[in-house]
C-alpha cells in the first residue's frame, strides 16, 4: 500500500510538471561567462561545473583561450557554477536565469581566496558554504594529495570532532567516531549512497574502514550531527559521504610510484576526461598497496583498490550515471592486546595505568621463553605466523537524473554491495591458539532501489521527497580441519531482511537567501525473514519473529547569514536510529555443531536526539574563517553486548546468558572550534580542537565504568603548508589526543593519548611540452613518540618518498 501511494505521488508530479512547462529540448535558455585571474587576465582549460539547484544534474565544461565558458540548452531557474584550475583556490557562484534567455556569470580565480567547494551532503542537492545550515567540513583531493594520505580515515584526521584510530600500519583495523559515539553511529556513503557490510556485527561499515584507499576521490565532506532523516540507519552522529572524481574536459590523469619504511610500496594511476563535447564525461583510477614488514617487521599487507564513474548526459538536462568501486585485501593479523598474566591488579571496575610490555620481553613471550614482567600491566598485540584476513567487497550504483522543467526533476537509483570477510587461524602463536586450522566466512549483500524527485514550490521552497527499498543477506560459515572427521564443524546461518522508507525534506529561503531553513522527515519498517541454518539445530529455528518497530525520524536546522559582517549563525535539532543488525538479531558462535545463541530477533532500533548550535566567521576578505560549536547528543535506547549476568537464561526465550539487548544509552555533548588562516598567498594554516564528554548509562566491560572508550577528552589537530619557492612547498600535520581509556580484564585501562607529527616537502619540475614531474618526501612521526593504540603498537619515526607524473 505504502510503495503503491510513493508511486502514486511521483506520478501526479510528473504530469504536472510535464503540463505545466515546455520540455528541455525546445528551450534556448543559456549561462555563459569568463574566467580570470586577479589581475583580470583571461584563465584557460578551467574546469566548469554547473550545478541544478533542483535536482543533481551536473554539467562539465572549460573554459577557452579567452577564459570564456557556456552553458546551452538548460532549464530556466536556480543554478550554481563552481570554477577550479591548477594553482587557484576552487570558488564558487549561485546564478538564476529566466526561461528562453541568457544569464551571465564572470568568475575571479586567486592563488590565496578561501575554497569555496560546493556541499551536497547537508541537504541532499548542492548548497554553497554560505547556505549550509549544518556543521559541515569538506576535504578536498588537492588536499589529500598534498598531505600524502594513503587511505581515507587518515585523511579525516584534521576534521573536528572526529575521533581517528588506526590499530598498527596503513592497511589494519581502523574507526571513526563522531562527537564521542560509537563506531556503528558514523554512516559512509560513497556518491550519496549508504556503503555498509550487512554481514558485520553492527551492520555498519567499520569492518572495511582500512581498506577505504584514496584511488579516485574528488572530495569528502563531513556532516556532523544526526544525518538519519536523510540518509537513515547509522548517521546517529554524522554522515561522512566520498564523492568520486567525475570528469570532464580533455583527457588526463596522473602516475604515481612510492615507498618506504615499514616495507611500503604504493602505486596509483588516475585518469578522467570527456567526449562529446562533455556529453559523455568519465574518471577512473586503480591503486596497490603493499606492506612487507609493518610495525612489527615480518607482517604483511597486500591492497587493491579500483575505482571509476561514467556519466552520459543525453542534454542538460537528463544524464545517466554509473559508478563502481571494488577492494581485494589480505592482511596477516596479530593477536589483540591483553592483561599481562601473573600481575596484580585492583578489583574489577577500577582505573589502570597502562603500563606495556617491553619489545624484546614481547618476543620472549612470543617464542615461549620466561619473561620479566616488571611494571608492565599489558602485553601488546602478538605476532601470530597463521592468523589472517582477507577481503573484498563491490559496490556498483547507478542513476538516472531527470529536469523536467525549471520546478520538477526526479532521480531513480540503484546499488548494490558485495562484501566478503574470511578469518583464518591456526596452530602457531603463542597464547591461546587452536588445535588445528579453523576458518570463519562473513558474507553480505546489500540491494537498494530509491526514487526522489525534487519540486520547486514557488520561489523560496524546494520540496523533495523519496522512497527506498532495501534487501539485505547474511551468510556466515564456520569450519575447522579437525582430523576427527565426524567432530568437524561445518556449521553455518543465512539471515534476509527488507526494509522500506519515505523521506520528505523542505529547504526554505528567505531574506534574500540569507536565511536558510532545513525541515526534514523519514519513516522506515522493517521485514525480518525465517532464517536458514545448516550443519546443527538452532535455538531460533521454528520460532515466530516479530519485526522491529517503525523507525520515526525528524530534523530541522537554520541558518542567518550577515553578509556584511561575514558571520553566520546556525542551529540544528533531528533524532536518528540505527537498526539492528542480522547477526545482532540472530547471531549465533558456533561449535562442534552446536549452536550458542546470541542474538535477540525482538531487538528494537536504536534511537537519539541530537542538538548543535554554532557560528561560522570569514574576516579578512575571508583569509580568516572561524567556526564554534555546541553539541549534545542522548542515546534513548541502544543495543549492547551484554556479559554481565543480566539476562537470565532460565526467563529468555532462548536460552541465552550473554548476548544482545536493548538498554538505556548515553550522553555525548562539547564543543568544536576550527580555524582555516592564509596571511600570506604562500601560507595557509589550519587548525582545529574537540571538547568531548561522553559516558555511558550501562557499563558491561568494567564494572561501574561510565566513560566512553577509546574516547580523549581533547583532540587537537594543527596543518600548514607553505609555499617556498614557485616550485617546493612544505607541509606540516600534528595531531595530539588527550588520555582515554580501554578496558582489559574488567578494568578501565588509561592509555596516553597519541602526538603524532609529520613533516613533508613537494618539489615539482616542468619541462617543456606541459611536462611536468612532481617529487615528495615525508618523514611521520618526526618526533619518534612511541605510543599504543588501545594496546597495539603504532610506527615511530618512518620515511616515504615517491613521483607523480601528470598527463
Amino acid at each position: 500500500m505504502k510503495i503503491t501511494f510513493t508511486i502514486l505521488f511521483f506520478a501526479a508530479l510528473l504530469s504536472m510538471g510535464a503540463d505545466n512547462n515546455e520540455l528541455f529540448a525546445q528551450t534556448q535558455t543559456s549561462i555563459q561567462g569568463k574566467v580570470t585571474n586577479s589581475e583580470g587576465e583571461p584563465v584557460e582549460g578551467a574546469a566548469v561545473i554547473l550545478y541544478s539547484r533542483s535536482n543533481q544534474i551536473r554539467s562539465t565544461t572549460v573554459t577557452n583561450p579567452q577564459g570564456e565558458y557556456r552553458f546551452q540548452r538548460i532549464l530556466a531557474g536556480d543554478y550554481i557554477i563552481e570554477v577550479s584550475a591548477n594553482g587557484f583556490e576552487t570558488t564558487s557562484q549561485s546564478a538564476h536565469v529566466e526561461k528562453d534567455s541568457s544569464a551571465n556569470a564572470d568568475l575571479v580565480l586567486t592563488v590565496h581566496g578561501p575554497k569555496e567547494n560546493i556541499q551536497v551532503t547537508a541537504s541532499g542537492t548542492p548548497q554553497t558554504v554560505d547556505e549550509v545550515s549544518k556543521a559541515t567540513s569538506t576535504v578536498t583531493a588537492e588536499e589529500m594529495e598534498q598531505r600524502n594520505e594513503l587511505s581515507i580515515v587518515e585523511s579525516l584526521r584534521t576534521v573536528p570532532g572526529l575521533r581517528i584510530q588506526q590499530l598498527g600500519s596503513p592497511g589494519s583495523f581502523a574507526r571513526i567516531q563522531t562527537r564521542g559515539l560509537r563506531d556503528s553511529d558514523t554512516a559512509i556513503l560513497i556518491d550519496g549512497f549508504r556503503f555498509r557490510d550487512a554481514a558485520s556485527t553492527q551492520g555498519d561499515a567499520t569492518a572495511f574502514l582500512e581498506e577505504l584507499f584514496v584511488v579516485n576521490t574528488d572530495r569528502i565532506e563531513i556532516v556532523r550531527g544526526s544525518g538519519s532523516s536523510l540518509y537513515g540507519t547509522n548517521a546517529i552522529g554524522g554522515v561522512i559521504n566520498i564523492l568520486s572524481d567525475q570528469g570532464g574536459g580533455p583527457a588526463h590523469g596522473q602516475i604515481l610510484a612510492e615507498g618506504g619504511d615499514l616495507g611500503i610500496f604504493r602505486s596509483r594511476a588516475q585518469f578522467s576526461g570527456g567526449l562529446d563535447d562533455n556529453r559523455l564525461i568519465y574518471s577512473g583510477g586503480f591503486a596497490a598497496l603493499k606492506i612487507d614488514g609493518g610495525v612489527d617487521g615480518d607482517i604483511s599487507t597486500d591492497n587493491y583498490s579500483g575505482q571509476a564513474f561514467v556519466q552520459y548526459n543525453f542534454s542538460s538536462n537528463i544524464s545517466l550515471s554509473g559508478r563502481l568501486f571494488g577492494n581485494d585485501a589480505y592482511l596477516q593479523q596479530t593477536d589483540s592486546p591483553f592483561a599481562a598474566p601473573g600481575v596484580v591488579l585492583p578489583p574489577r571496575g577500577s582505573e589502570v595505568d597502562a603500563v606495556p610490555l617491553p619489545l624484546d620481553q614481547q618476543r620472549r613471550f612470543e617464542a615461549g621463553e620466561p619473561i620479566v614482567l616488571g611494571d608492565a600491566n599489558f602485553i601488546p598485540n602478538l605476532r601470530d605466523p597463521d592468523n589472517q584476513r582477507d577481503s573484498s567487497f563491490i559496490a556498483a550504483a547507478f542513476s538516472f537524473h531527470q529536469r523536467v522543467n525549471d520546478a520538477f526533476g526526479y532521480q531513480a537509483f540503484y546499488q548494490r554491495i558485495n562484501t566478503n570477510r574470511r578469518f583464518s587461524d591456526g596452530p602457531e602463536g603463542a597464547r591461546f591458539e587452536p588445535l588445528f586450522p579453523n576458518s570463519s566466512d562473513f558474507n553480505g549483500r546489500l540491494d537498494t532501489f530509491g526514487f526522489k524527485a525534487d519540486l520547486q514550490l514557488g520561489e523560496h521552497n524546494l520540496l523533495t521527497a523519496g522512497y527506498e527499498f532495501e534487501r539485505e543477506k547474511y551468510i556466515n560459515s564456520s569450519r575447522d580441519e579437525n582430523p576427527d572427521i565426524p567432530a568437524r564443524l561445518n556449521s553455518g546461518a543465512e539471515i534476509k531482511q527488507t526494509s522500506s522508507a519515505f523521506f520528505l525534506q523542505d529547504q526554505f529561503e528567505a531574506l534574500d537567501k540569507r536565511f536558510q531553513a532545513l525541515l526534514a522527515f523519514r519513516v522506515q519498517s522493517f521485514n525480518l525473514s525465517d532464517p536458514v541454518f545448516f550443519g546443527g539445530s538452532s535455538i531460533y529455528e521454528g520460532q515466530d519473529f516479530e519485526s522491529p518497530k517503525t523507525a520515526y525520524t525528524g530534523d530541522a536546522s537554520f541558518s542567518y547569514f550577515f553578509h556584511d559582517a561575514g558571520t553566520k549563525l546556525r542551529s540544528h535539532v533531528g533524532n536518528g536510529y540505527r537498526a539492528p543488525s542480522a547477526f545482532e538479531r540472530l547471531g549465533t558462535s558456533f561449535s562442534n555443531g552446536v549452536f550458542s545463541p546470541f542474538g535477540d530477533p525482538r531487538l528494537q532500533p536504536e534511537r537519539s536526539i541530537a542538538a548543535d548550535v554554532g557560528i561560522d566567521q570569514f574576516l579578512s576578505e575571508d583569509r580568516i574563517q572561524f567556526s564554534a560549536t555546541y553539541f549534545y547528543t542522548r542515546l534513548q535506547e541502544v543495543i549492547v553486548f551484554d556479559s554481565s549476568g543480566a539476562i537470565d537464561p532460565t526467563t529468555d526465550p532462548f536460552g541465552r546468558s550473554i548476548g544482545y539487548r536493548n538498554t538505556g544509552g548515553g550522553l555525548a555533548r562539547g564543543v568544536e572550534l576550527a580555524a582555516n588562516i592564509k596571511p600570506f598567498k604562500s601560507l595557509v594554516l589550519g587548525t582545529s580542537y574537540t571538547f568531548t564528554n561522553a559516558e555511558a548509562r550501562f557499563a558491561t566491560a568494567v564494572p561501574g565504568f561510565l566513560r566512553t572508550f577509546v574516547q580523549p577528552r581533547h583532540i587537537f589537530t594543527l596543518y600548514a603548508t607553505q609555499e617556498v619557492t614557485k616550485n617546493l612547498d612544505v607541509i606540516f600535520d600534528l595531531f595530539a589526543y588527550s588520555s582515554y581509556f580501554f578496558p582489559f580484564s574488567g578494568r578501565a585501562y588509561r592509555f596516553d593519548g597519541p602526538v603524532k607529527a609529520d613533516l613533508g616537502a613537494v618539489y615539482t619540475l616542468s619541462f617543456h611540452d606541459n611536462f611536468s614531474l612532481r617529487v615528495y618526501g615525508k618523514v611521520e612521526n618526526i618526533f619518534d613518540n612511541h605510543y599504543y593504540e588501545s594496546g597495539f603498537r603504532i610506527p615511530g619515526t618512518t620515511f616515504i618518498a615517491g613521483a607523480s607524473i601528470p598527463f
